[in-house]
């Protein structure tokens, strides 16, 4: 599925850069450096930068924060960090975008680093360090949900938040996507904390957000137990449901989702009557793609239909997202 561009992106709320520096051509007028560079931007101490208390990203990789002190250390801070002039405390700056930049300058021990300063609010502040890190894909899935509740809640008493639509536009995604990412804040904590720290995919948490909170918990615990796949974890369900229907003593449904596991993964075919090969093979794949139970049924004529089953509004909206579908 093709990426989209983020909405407005970073060139439009912070505006365009200077293109063109120097001119070829020594018959036309060169630009002096106070021609060239904006008024805006400073060279200072990162010391004078305070953080951005509305930075929605918690967690930096320190494998990857040494690797860029590395590079800064041999080239330089070639990107300018953000701030806006901190006007209680003259002669100080609040950082809007570029943490990690901050981070990695001050412990290469860079004595000043390249800043642009931008007038902007707080709302303004959230909007432009939520788009920056979803333009590099840094936040989980988990930070990028609290980020999307930030700017629907409104950062300024009084103000008011953005709509799920509006929320969407600005970040350049559909209205479902952020709408699945917000129903992962209302999972027990243990699941977020699992999903924060890679142990669930979005996936496993788009369908534990569906469940009722008993059935949720058993199903985390079975996930994280057995190192559950997305279609594990479904077959779990599926078992539970079906135990549900017509209870089997002698059957439990973690024991069966796990052999059926077990099998999925060497590749062994699943039994159905009826089914050829051939037939068997497609109706696999498209289970394989869709990540969901599918039955297909083939007639003599070479007719047929093909049913795909969802098990709640979360798993339908993925079915939908999959599929490239936008309602």
């Amino acid at each position: 599925m093709v990426r989209k561009g983020l909405g407005r992106g970073l060139s439009t709320l912070l505006g365009e850069r200077p293109s063109s520096v120097f001119s070829m051509d020594h018959s036309k007028k060169v630009e002096t450096e106070e021609e060239i560079i904006p008024k805006n931007l400073l060279d200072i101490a990162p010391e004078r930068i305070d953080p951005n208390p509305y930075q929605p990203r918690t967690e930096f990789e320190p494998e990857a924060l040494q690797e860029l002190v590395e590079s800064i250390r041999q080239h330089g801070l070639l990107e300018p960090l953000l701030v806006r002039r901190d006007v209680p405390a003259p002669g100080r700056f609040q950082l809007i975008a570029g943490e990690r930049r901050l981070k990695a300058a001050l412990l290469a021990g860079l004595s000043v680093v390249p800043v642009l300063v931008r007038d902007t609010d707080e709302q303004e502040m959230l909007e432009i360090a939520i788009v920056e890190n979803v333009q590099r894909e840094n936040l989980s899935a988990i930070e990028e949900a609290r980020a999307y509740r930030r700017l629907m809640d409104g950062v300024v008493d009084g103000a008011s938040g953005l709509t799920q639509q509006e929320v969407a536009a600005r970040v350049g995604k559909s209205r479902t996507v952020v709408a699945n990412l917000l129903r992962l804040l209302d999972l027990p904590e243990q699941v977020q904390s699992s999903i924060q720290e890679g142990l669930l995919s979005v996936g496993h948490g788009k369908i534990l957000a569906g469940l009722e909170p008993d059935l949720c918990l058993e199903a985390w615990s079975f996930s994280i137990q057995n190192k559950a796949s997305v279609r594990d974890l479904e077959r779990f369900l599926e078992d539970k449901k079906a135990a549900q229907r017509s209870p089997e003593p002698d059957r439990d449904p973690v024991s069966e989702a796990t052999r059926k596991s077990r099998v999925s993964n060497k590749g062994e075919p699943q039994d159905q009557a009826g089914l050829d090969i051939h037939w068997k093979s497609i109706q696999e794949a498209l289970q394989e793609r869709l990540r969901t139970k599918v039955s297909v049924h083939h007639k003599k004529d070479d007719s047929g239909t093909i049913e795909v089953h969802f098990f709640n509004q979360d798993d339908l909206d993925r079915l939908l997202e999959s599929l490239g579908i936008e309602l």
